[in-house]
């Protein structure tokens, strides 16, 4: 029911370039100024366990490694069972000595490669995006907005007949709190307008992270009417909008839940009905 017209500061559920996954991963700036300030985690190049990045002999010194780059590994991966679990919705990744269980479905992203995007069980603040090709995977694992992310992307490189992959890490410490102390959560907000000639009934639902419904309101609109929603609070993280127009299946939109720092805040769902046979509603994200 998307037409695809949104607002130039709409921002793209996966954060991630799907042909290039170009450093850095993260969904936020912070994520690459800062150093690391806790210690290195063991055996980086033992990451496995689930078949998909299997532990590689490369010698990660040969390859070109940003400096803005925390930790840093060189693997390979396994692309075919990665695409037989997201398949199932459920991929098991081992990464840098850390374990995810992420829920991921497939996109629509515009590019030749297969999509996935999701989140991280149990993780209100995780992001997921990837990119499959034939023989290599790019993409990022975000596990919290301002304090760690992980990416992946392919190398030139061949080991044992494989392609390469250089994976690494962003870690800044504190960065949460800092902002709990310096800022305060900005609330959620929708507006809601009918460009249509006809009128209509719009019935609009928000869920948290774990499927709690915080908000659930019906709105019958005439041609020209415009509402403004009032301010719904939450906490960090991600939540879903599910609206359902004139009783049809419902369409359901991610947004975000983030404290009102400069650049940084929540972001702000636009929904505007139009004349149009296929996408008669037209949805647009901002970020103040």
């Amino acid at each position: 029911m998307d037409n695809g017209t949104e607002d130039e500061s709409v921002v793209n559920e996966g954060g991630a370039d799907g042909e290039d996954a170009n450093l850095p991963p993260g969904e936020n700036p912070e994520l690459n100024e800062t150093g690391l300030s806790r210690s290195s985690p063991e055996n980086l190049s033992e990451t496995g366990g689930d078949g998909i990045i299997p532990i590689t002999g490369f010698d990660k010194n040969l390859l070109e490694i940003p400096e803005s780059c925390d930790y840093v590994d060189a693997v390979i991966v396994n692309t075919e069972k990665f695409n037989k679990s997201a398949a199932n919705g459920t991929v098991n990744l081992s990464l840098m000595g850390e374990d995810f269980e992420l829920k991921l479905h497939e996109t629509d992203y515009p590019t030749s490669k297969t999509t996935y995007a999701g989140y991280i069980t149990g993780k209100p603040q995780s992001n997921v995006f990837f990119s499959i090709g034939e023989d290599s995977i790019s993409g990022s694992i975000v596990v919290d907005f301002y304090t760690l992310s992980y990416g992946i992307r392919d190398t030139d490189e061949m080991y044992d007949g494989n392609v390469v992959h250089l994976v690494w890490m962003y870690y800044n410490e504190g960065m949460d709190e800092k902002l709990a102390e310096e800022y305060s959560l900005d609330p959620l907000q929708f507006f809601l307008s009918n460009s249509d000639k006809e009128a209509h009934e719009v019935r609009i639902e928000l869920f948290d992270f774990y499927n709690e419904s915080l908000f659930n309101e019906t709105y019958s609109l005439n041609p020209g009417d415009e509402i403004a929603s009032p301010e719904i609070n939450v906490e960090l993280g991600y939540y879903s909008y599910e609206i359902t127009l004139d009783g049809q299946p419902p369409f359901e939109q991610k947004v975000r839940g983030d404290y009102a720092a400069g650049l940084c805040s929540s972001e702000k769902l636009y929904i505007n009905l139009i004349d149009h046979p296929e996408y008669p509603m037209e949805i647009g994200i901002e970020v103040a």
